[in-house]
C-alpha cells in the first residue's frame, strides 16, 4: 500500500459575514465582518428525500429523488463582543425577529478559503457564561438557499 503525507491544514482564518441590503432591498449588500468566531462550518443543505418507489421498481428496492430543500437550522458559537459592531448587528438581527419582522441577510462563510453564501436570517443571539470563563453567545440562523454564484470575491483580490 503506499504511503501519503497528510494534505490537512490548520484550520485559522475561517470568516463569516452578514450582509444587509439597503431599505426596499434595493442595490447590493453592504457587508460586515463577524469577530470571535472560534468553530465555523457550512450549513447542511441536502434535499429531502421523494420516494417515488412503484410496483415495477428495479431490484425489489425502494427509490427515491431529490426534492424539496428543507430550511437549514445553523448555530455558531462565539465569544461575546458585547460593543462590537458585528454583536449589536447580530442582537438587532435577533431582535427584529422576535418582534415578528425578520429582516433577510446574506450569511457568507470562508472556510478554508472555500466562500459558501446563504439567503436566510438570525433566528436568535443568546449571551452565556460561567464563573471564569469566557463569555460566549450562541447565534441562531434559518438558512434558506444557497446565493449562486456568490456575490463578490473573497479578500486578498482571491476568486
Amino acid at each position: 500500500m503506499p504511503e501519503r503525507q497528510s494534505e490537512a491544514a490548520v484550520s485559522w482564518d475561517d470568516q463569516l459575514h452578514i450582509g444587509r441590503f439597503a431599505a426596499g432591498g434595493g442595490g447590493p449588500a453592504t457587508f460586515l465582518q463577524i469577530y470571535g468566531i472560534e468553530t465555523l462550518g457550512v450549513p447542511e443543505k441536502a434535499p429531502e428525500d421523494q420516494d417515488v418507489t412503484h410496483q415495477q421498481s428495479p431490484g425489489r428496492s425502494r427509490e427515491t429523488k431529490p426534492g424539496l430543500m428543507p430550511v437549514a437550522d445553523y448555530t455558531v458559537e462565539k465569544q461575546l463582543w458585547a460593543t462590537d459592531e458585528g454583536d449589536e448587528l447580530l442582537d438587532e438581527l435577533a431582535a427584529l425577529t422576535e418582534a415578528g419582522t425578520e429582516e433577510y441577510v446574506l450569511i457568507e462563510m470562508v472556510v478554508a478559503g472555500l466562500r459558501r453564501t446563504y439567503r436566510g436570517y438570525v433566528n436568535a443571539f443568546t449571551p452565556s457564561g460561567s464563573v471564569g470563563e469566557k463569555r460566549m453567545v450562541n447565534v441562531a440562523f434559518k438558512i434558506f438557499e444557497r446565493v449562486t454564484p456568490d456575490p463578490r470575491p473573497l479578500p486578498g483580490g482571491g476568486a
